[in-house]
């Protein structure tokens, strides 16, 4: 009786319990806090864990060379955040629109952060197309806690490409920046997304 009891106040507390957003290699993830003894414990959906990696089958321990997620996840590099909201088109030109949010204590400048020339469509063969235009203004200083959404887009296509992937790959010189100025840059900064997938 008394385990019956305490699974019924477990799952009233998870219940009432509010989702908070924690993010597991670089990727923001919906989890429920549950107080157990005092020790806060985060539970998420197994779904989400394996689609980020966090889940590997034998223990093996997986090469990540840039943070991945899907189209609408936010993805986290240590001192920005970007998340990718949608693709767009305009005439031949495709695009993306992105949500890019200083996570960070200081006032990052443009230059600390990625150019659109950084932004690249990709297919499923590999062959990658730069992104270097960009409607209205590309980023600017981001104060604290602020965000910004931009586009950018390919230059004009002769047909549709079949794009499954954007790379986000910040240049040397602005990885540089930021360990300049001692931001906690993580040691995998590049960012993918799987155009294919949606949250």
């Amino acid at each position: 009786m008394k385990r019956l009891l305490s699974l019924a106040a477990l799952l009233t507390g998870l219940a009432s319990a509010q989702t908070q957003t924690v993010f597991i290699n670089g990727v923001a993830l919906p989890s429920t806090p549950v107080q157990v003894g005092g020790v806060t414990y985060y539970q998420f959906k197994a779904s989400d864990l394996q689609r980020v990696g966090a889940l590997t089958a034998g223990g093996v321990k997986p090469k990540i060379e840039a943070v991945k997620g899907c189209v609408g996840d936010t993805l986290f590099n240590g001192v920005y955040t970007v998340q990718l909201l949608g693709t767009a088109k305009a005439g031949d030109r495709f695009g993306v629109i992105l949500r890019v949010s200083n996570a960070s204590k200081k006032t990052l400048s443009n230059f600390m952060m990625f150019s659109p020339s950084d932004v690249n469509a990709a297919t499923a063969g590999g062959s990658a197309t730069k992104m270097p235009n960009y409607d209205g203004p590309w980023l600017d200083d981001l104060l604290p806690g602020s965000n910004v959404t931009v586009r950018t887009f390919t230059g004009n296509l002769s047909k549709d490409q079949g794009f499954t992937r954007l790379l986000i790959r910040p240049d040397a010189d602005a990885v540089k920046e930021l360990k300049k100025e001692r931001l906690p840059l993580a040691r995998v900064y590049n960012m993918e997304f799987d155009l294919t997938c949606k949250k």
